[in-house]
């Protein structure tokens, strides 16, 4: 006794639902063209005669997308978030960076000055007469 095409075609949906498919890949994901090769009928036998397997399997594909795609959704905003932190992060370090070069300047100035004074001859620095 044959099995009626729409009882095969239910068979390899649910198959593919399983990930238990004996004909496709089992890595191939569920459409209606990997439905239609597991039962071993053409795409439009599915379109054509059968609207809702069609329509049952265009819902589970577009609920993987929809997952997918909120799941890149949710990863996108993760690294904004990263992004707005290294952003910040950035910012402050780029601050204290102006920060030691104007002290780095100051001190650099004051140096200059020291060598100077202890290069003169004529110059005399006070506190070094308290400790004599």
């Amino acid at each position: 006794m044959a099995m009626s095409t729409e009882k095969a075609l239910q068979l390899a949906l649910s198959r593919m639902k399983r990930n238990r498919p004996r004909v496709v890949d089992p890595k191939r994901k569920i459409s209606i063209a990997s439905v239609a090769e597991e039962a071993k009928v053409s795409e439009a036998t599915i379109h054509n005669r059968y609207p809702g397997i069609a329509d049952e399997i265009r819902q589970i594909t577009g609920k993987a997308l929809k997952a997918q795609r909120d799941e890149k959704t949710q990863a996108l905003k993760l690294e904004k978030g990263k992004s707005r932190e290294l952003r910040s992060e950035v910012e402050e370090l780029e601050l204290q960076i102006k920060k030691l070069v104007s002290v780095n300047a100051a001190l650099s100035n004051e140096n200059s000055k020291l060598k100077a004074e202890l290069g003169a001859k004529n110059v005399v620095r006070i506190d070094s007469f308290r400790g004599k």
